[in-house]
């Protein structure tokens, strides 16, 4: 990448005099070192920038390279876009704001007529301005100049950026200027309609400006998805800040229900298909980051609006499997709306996931479609993260075959530390013994199930034996507290971490239902436990 094209212009231009320059004292080369790689994109600024403020801690160029080394954090994509209310260059009573530019999106530029490389770029600014302006396009120039007039004179004199401008007294001290990190210019900053940041810096630069735009302005089912991946990306940050302040990862929920309300908001206007194929699969993402699960209307939509061959699924390779997994009763209805999107879809990445999610499915209870879907996953998608974890799968169920004996367990109840639960508790009776956790979608989308068995059953000679992979003992005694969610059965605590008992019985992931009769033997596992087969299966020996 040319230097000439990445170099930002330095703001600092009112200690341009006359006099000679002084000559460069360490701080200066320190300085210009660290600027070196920083502008160009090179490796090292964070060890050049270590070096600068050791030696010269408080120093003004020390100041100003932590400053622009920490500039690009504040407009980095996923982001919510710093609010602003600024009067307009050209009509001093309009004034702009976000929400001057809400359902567009906004190409925000920091600028001055007296920066060379702002000026380099302001031909492609134009070309791409001419491009997208009629797809959703605004730009809001901020000049940095030393007064307005330098703007309309440049206008006026050689180009005439026809779009928004706004003037910033005070340069880089501006609040908007700080506020997004404009230490250096030219800054771009492309804010989506929803007022989330969608690229900055050198994403928007030159050559790859009108490329950036064409992702989100030539392909709008492709924008919205970009626009929710940025969502997802800004999640993931305030878990971690939720996380850094000492507070757990299970403990996170995050607001999203001014998303939620958005999305359902250009539901309510969008007719494009593929856009709002995109917007009902970015509704479900939204409730399953506020761990929630959907209701029945968004879980009919989807089924109604989002066939599995869907692009829109891409947004995230785990929502198909587990929409599958979660939101369908009868497995055959499951089936029929998968098959497309196993064979066609133009992801292969979901291809993949969807073979895996009919691996699992009939891992127990159809293990010749089990075993098949194990082969296309390691013909087709060897490199597919999950088809290794299918055979270790494959191979752990010999452990738990059903005729087998049960391998021998000893346990804890959580109720009361002075119980063990073993082989010999249940001799006698038929027991269902379910690895599950609270923090696991697939355990909880079965428990209506588990507690309709339960009711139905308990009176037949029949137990259930829970043993959680939770955290810890806490979050079970906090989820049982929840309504409908009181799992009045025996219980016990394995915990995250590597139990030896996970290995006895070949669990490599939950949940893990084994039902085991009278005599001690296995009598079913998996699939044939799950979903509607889990009434069925217990029908066939306890009877109707």
């Amino acid at each position: 990448m040319l230097r000439s094209a990445l170099l930002l212009c330095a703001l600092s231009f009112s200690l341009a005099a006359a006099e000679p320059p002084a000559p460069k004292d360490r701080a200066t080369v320190l300085y210009e070192a660290f600027r070196e790689v920083f502008d160009e994109e090179k490796p090292g600024s964070t060890a050049a920038l270590a070096t600068l403020e050791k030696e010269f801690p408080g120093h003004k160029l020390a100041l100003d390279a932590r400053k622009r080394f920490d500039a690009p954090a504040k407009t980095r994509p996923g982001k919510v876009a710093p609010a602003f209310r600024v009067e307009s260059l050209e009509k001093p009573e309009v004034f702009y704001s976000l929400d001057t530019f809400k359902g567009r999106y906004v190409l925000l530029e920091f600028w001055a007529t007296w920066c060379p490389y702002c000026v380099a770029d302001l031909p492609k600014v134009h070309q791409a301005w001419e491009r997208f302006k009629d797809k959703g396009l605004e730009i809001l120039s901020f000049s940095l100049d030393r007064k307005p007039e330098d703007v309309a004179a440049f206008r006026k004199a050689k180009q005439p950026m026809p779009w928004k401008h706004a003037f910033l007294p005070g340069m880089k001290a501006h609040p908007i200027a700080e506020a997004y990190g404009a230490a250096g210019i030219p800054k771009y900053v492309l804010v989506g309609p929803d007022g989330v940041i969608l690229a900055s810096d050198s994403d928007l630069r030159g050559d790859r400006l009108e490329g950036t735009l064409a992702r989100f302005l030539d392909d709008p089912a492709r924008a919205t998805m970009e626009r929710l991946r940025s969502l997802k990306i800004r999640v993931a940050e305030a878990r971690n800040a939720h996380v850094k302040a000492g507070q757990s990862a299970q403990s996170f929920v995050p607001d999203l229900d001014g998303d939620l309300k958005s999305l359902q908001g250009q539901l309510a206007q969008e007719t494009r298909p593929a856009v709002r194929q995109a917007l009902w699969v970015g509704q479900y993402q939204v409730v399953l980051l506020q761990k929630r699960d959907p209701d029945a209307a968004l879980t009919q939509a989807l089924k109604n609006e989002v066939p599995s061959t869907s692009l829109a699924w891409s947004l995230d390779e785990g929502l198909l499997p587990r929409f599958l997994e979660t939101r369908f009763h009868d497995p055959r209805e499951a089936e029929a709306y998968a098959a497309p999107g196993r064979e066609r879809h133009p992801d292969p990445a979901i291809r993949g996931a969807l073979w895996m999610s009919r691996f699992e499915q009939n891992l127990g209870e159809d293990d010749a479609a089990a075993k098949e879907a194990m082969e296309r996953l390691e013909k087709e998608f060897p490199t597919f993260s999950d088809t290794p974890f299918a055979r270790k799968m494959w191979d752990a169920q010999a452990k738990t075959r059903v005729g087998s004996e049960a391998p021998a367990f000893d346990v804890v109840s959580l109720a009361d530390p002075s119980i063990h639960f073993t082989n010999a508790t249940f001799k006698g009776k038929y027991v269902l013994v379910d690895f599950w956790a609270s923090w696991c979608p697939p355990c909880r989308a079965e428990l209506p199930g588990v507690h309709r068995a339960w009711e139905r059953f308990k009176g037949r000679n029949f137990e259930i034996l829970s043993l959680s992979w939770d955290l810890k003992p806490e979050d079970i005694a906090a989820f049982r507290a929840k309504p409908g969610q009181a799992m009045p059965w025996k219980h016990a605590f394995l915990g995250r971490g590597k139990h030896a008992l996970n290995d006895t019985y070949g669990v490599v992931g939950i949940p893990k239902p084994i039902l085991i009769g009278p005599d001690g033997r296995i009598l079913a596992v998996d699939a044939k436990l799950r979903g509607e087969n889990l009434e069925k299966t217990l029908e066939s020996y306890l009877g109707k």
